[in-house]
């Protein structure tokens, strides 16, 4: 739903539109008839969604749905225009919205509708509310709590990364079953030892809680705008890595670019790694039910048994050799190989004189020496130590050989350097990830994982002094194609605001057979936090990500919890429980800001509340609210008590609620025109097209926690033009559809007002007494005062200053005004004549010999005896009079209190 506010001071909004499908913000304006010239950010206009700001800049991502509530408000920022004319258009609304007929309403409480602004809109998760309000929750309800860190993201083992939090449920104490506690829509308790929290009560210590350390992550490092996880570490190459050669001759351990043919780079030097593929021609035969033999001249690979190697060119992939026999005389020698896995290696490629390079896997060979002309070289093994046994090559001419610089030769450019902490702030521990988005392994030609390694270099130092740096080296190694993730900490000497940089050591690998990609993923400084939290509950959660459960549903958190307050029980208060009462909030509200509630000494009216609280009770009455914005006391109990049907009134400097409900055959007071000093004014208005004829409500529902609505329909409506309602406090749809039913019966039969004016008489009423209100029209009730009073019998006399009037027939009734002002009866009237009457009863005796008026009366048929009214607003004028407002009672305006929505 979308609400069109004119202003921020508006009551409600000039336009409502409602939405079929999700659909982000700025694809709504464009379909609206925002030009594509006009930028979001030159509208006047400010944008809600759900009560959370949305900057323009966001409105191409942020979506909303008919379940979202979106508000616009115009805002004065200039004359452009497109400013202009919103504001006509809003103005002409404006304008139309004054003009409909005002009926009364249940006071709406008058909310605050915004806090802070904040920069992200996301319709329900988890946030960062920095000197934004905290949390207050009144009965049940399934709250977001806020970040009271930020969390800290972090590499347990290479698979699995968890995330850690502290997060504020709200102030006060909560009932929250463990059951309650939810990533999603999952319960913690259900991901087993994935996921594992604790609660904290107000004020517990902390400094045992490792979810209670701060961690602030460097907001340079991490995901990137090219949609990488991290920032790449690359490698730079300082010399060409490959020669420039058409042929090569092998010959023990020098290689040698012909005189014409190409040379090797400048750049090469003793101590770089280069790997060399060169084969030699090898006969490859069927060894029946056995591993295959190669045959040839093997003396050059110097093998063993269990030597694990790598062949290129023809049966490409890595080994393990099985057998090696030397030939003897003219004999060739013989090798079998097991597959790299194990198992014997049969199902080779047979044949004579299939070229193949072999060699220790990687055939890496470190230079000792160096010319543009010639390398000498030494074999590497696995474990990159010098292979003293290799005898070299056999002599060999060939064009088919290829060398390449590896690339742990290289050095990579450095990565930042990037402070770890905020201006301001030291630490003496810092954190970095290293990510491999690719995992990190060589795939053999057959398939086969192999081992692969990367080094990483770290390096920091006190960005203050700008001193020398401090290194740390590490090297991963792995043979897996899963993504992967490691943590590293460190301890520094004292403290100090570190700036950190990061490279590769070794460039990364270009061959298609190799996963190397290394990102440094993250980088976070251990800062000073609180060890505890006065006046809030605390949930520390850790949860573990992965395949188990999405990552966005890391940031929404839900808990379902119930306030522990003080609440009303036999006429007295509680010691604090878990309570939805809404009398508990009202008096956890009155407390908070200093007013006392306690028996004897109370600013409320506790016999009141104790009384509305029983009624409540009775009905299922209940507060469930979520404040998070800045409101006042008065709007808040305002709002409370609208779930009772009550109102907020203030009587003689105490605070008590009023509750509007059926009233019974006696009132509370009597003005007619003995006590009027104006005559009563009666005004009505009359049903017309332009009316309502339903009204919606929209809740949010307590079991699906989702905004509902609920339709409000007296026989014969319509529905085509309906008012809606946002009720807070309401959580299921029956309460939700009386308060609506509520509603529309005052549209329908609360539509007469009455004004006139006392002496200080009027100041006896209070708001929504019940008044007996009579005046001067032919046909309905008259008013006189009481001249005479005996007791006949059982039966009381009545003598009245005017004749009555008693040609309507049937029951005639009269009621009388107290000393006090109050009103006793309406009792059944008998007829003795036009000035003499008598009533079955009175609960007080007539004093009519002192200087005090006597007794007021009000008399008339049943029908017509009076106009019943319900006080609206009693004014002072000067210190002599009052003028008083009030609305016509009506009965069926109540009908539906305890009535059930249609199915």
């Amino acid at each position: 739903m979308i609400e069109v506010y004119p202003n921020k001071l508006a009551a409600g909004p000039a336009e409502v539109r409602t939405v079929g499908s999700r659909q982000s913000l700025l694809d709504w304006f464009r379909s609206d008839g925002l030009p594509e010239s006009v930028e979001p950010a030159a509208l006047p206009l400010s944008v809600f969604v759900n009560g959370d700001r949305a900057l323009p800049t966001q409105w191409a991502t942020i979506e909303f749905g008919p379940e979202d509530r979106v508000e616009i408000y115009r805002e004065p920022k200039g004359t452009d225009p497109f400013s202009i004319t919103l504001a006509l258009v809003f103005g002409a609304k404006a304008v139309l919205g004054a003009l409909m007929p005002k009926m009364p309403s249940l006071n709406s409480g008058g909310n605050t509708k915004r806090g802070n602004d904040l920069g992200l809109a996301t319709v329900k998760g988890n946030q960062v509310k920095l000197n934004a309000v905290i949390r207050e929750i009144a009965g049940r309800q399934r709250p977001y709590p806020d970040y009271a860190l930020p969390p800290n993201r972090y590499f347990d083992d290479p698979r699995s990364q968890w995330i850690e939090m502290l997060l504020v449920v709200g102030k006060g104490s909560y009932d929250i079953p463990v059951s309650s506690i939810l990533i999603g829509e999952t319960p913690v308790i259900s991901l087993g030892d994935d996921a594992d929290f604790t609660l904290y009560e107000p004020g517990a210590n902390l400094s045992a809680e490792t979810a209670a350390k701060w961690w602030h992550s460097a907001p340079e490092v991490g995901a990137t705008s090219t949609g990488t996880a991290g920032i790449e570490l690359k490698a730079t190459y300082a010399v060409t890595p490959v020669p420039t050669a058409q042929s090569y001759q092998f010959a023990a351990k020098t290689i040698t670019v012909p005189t014409g043919a190409g040379q090797f780079p400048t750049g090469w030097a003793a101590g770089m790694i280069v790997r060399i593929e060169v084969g030699y021609p090898y006969d490859v035969i069927d060894g029946g039910a056995g591993r295959d033999i190669i045959r040839g001249n093997l003396d050059q690979i110097a093998p063993y048994v269990g030597m694990p190697i790598e062949i290129v060119g023809a049966n490409a992939g890595n080994y393990t050799v099985a057998t090696y026999t030397p030939g003897v005389g003219s004999a060739p020698d013989e090798m079998t190989l097991d597959w790299a896995d194990g198992g014997a290696a049969t199902g080779l490629a047979l044949g004579a004189g299939l070229v193949m390079g072999i060699g220790f896997r990687g055939l890496r060979y470190r230079i000792t020496a160096a010319s543009t002309a010639s390398i000498s070289v030494e074999r590497m093994d696995v474990d990159g130590e010098n292979d003293a046994t290799w005898p070299g090559y056999d002599a060999l001419t060939t064009s088919a050989a290829v060398l390449r610089l590896d690339g742990s030769t290289q050095e990579g450019d450095w990565s930042g350097p990037f402070p770890a902490c905020p201006a301001g702030t030291t630490t003496s521990r810092i954190a970095w990830d290293i990510f491999f988005p690719q995992g990190l392994v060589h795939v053999g030609g057959k398939g086969d994982l192999n081992n692969l390694s990367v080094t990483v270099e770290m390096q920091y130092r006190d960005i203050t002094l700008a001193g020398a740096w401090t290194s740390f080296k590490k090297t991963y190694t792995q043979m897996t194609l899963d993504q992967l993730g490691f943590t590293e900490y460190m301890d520094i000497p004292g403290d100090i605001r570190p700036e950190v940089r990061m490279r590769r050591i070794g460039a990364k690998s270009t061959s298609t057979q190799d996963a190397n990609t290394v990102q440094w993923y993250g980088l976070r400084a251990n800062l000073p936090a609180p060890t505890s939290y006065a006046g809030v509950t605390l949930l520390a959660l850790r949860v573990k990500g992965g395949n188990r459960i999405a990552s966005q549903s890391e940031s929404q958190v839900s808990v379902i919890a119930t306030r522990k307050l003080r609440t009303r029980r036999d006429g007295a208060w509680t010691a604090p429980e878990a309570t939805r009462d809404i009398a508990a909030w009202i008096g956890y509200i009155a407390q908070s800001v200093g007013y006392s509630v306690e028996d004897g000494d109370s600013d409320i009216d506790l016999d009141e509340l104790d009384r509305l609280q029983a009624i409540w009770t009775a009905r299922g009455d209940y507060y469930d609210r979520t404040i998070d914005t800045a409101s006042t006391v008065k709007a808040c109990m305002i709002e409370a008590l609208q779930a009772g049907f009550a109102e907020l009134t203030i009587d003689r400097g105490l605070i008590r609620p009023v509750r509007d409900e059926p009233r019974g055959p006696d009132f509370d007071h009597i003005y007619n025109p003995q006590v009027m000093t104006k005559p009563l004014k009666r005004e009505a208005e009359h049903i017309t097209e332009d009316d309502f004829d339903g009204v919606d409500v929209e809740y949010t529902d307590s079991t699906t926690w989702q905004v509902e609505t609920v339709e409000c329909r007296l026989p014969g409506d319509l529905g085509l033009r309906t008012e809606k309602i946002k009720v807070e406090g309401i959580s299921d749809e029956t309460r939700a559809w009386r308060y609506g039913m509520r509603r529309r019966r005052q549209q329908v039969y609360q539509r007469k007002r009455y004004s006139f004016s006392t002496e200080l008489d009027a100041l006896n009423s209070g708001y929504l007494d019940y008044a007996l209100l009579g005046d001067t029209t032919p046909g309905y009730g008259q008013s006189a005062m009481l001249k005479g009073y005996a007791q006949l019998g059982g039966l009381h006399m009545l003598v009245s200053s005017e004749p009555f009037n008693w040609s309507a027939g049937g029951e005639h009734w009269i009621a009388l005004r107290r000393r006090d002002g109050s009103a006793s009866g309406p009792y059944v009237a008998t007829r003795i004549d036009d000035y003499r009457l008598t009533i079955p009863e009175l609960d007080f005796v007539p004093v009519l010999d002192s200087a005090m008026d006597a007794p007021v009366l009000q008399f008339g048929p049943k029908a017509k005896f009076c106009y019943p009214a319900l006080i609206k607003e009693v004014n002072p004028s000067g210190t002599v009079s009052c003028n008083v407002t009030a609305v016509n009672y009506d009965a069926r305006v109540y009908l539906d209190d305890d009535n059930f929505p249609p199915a």
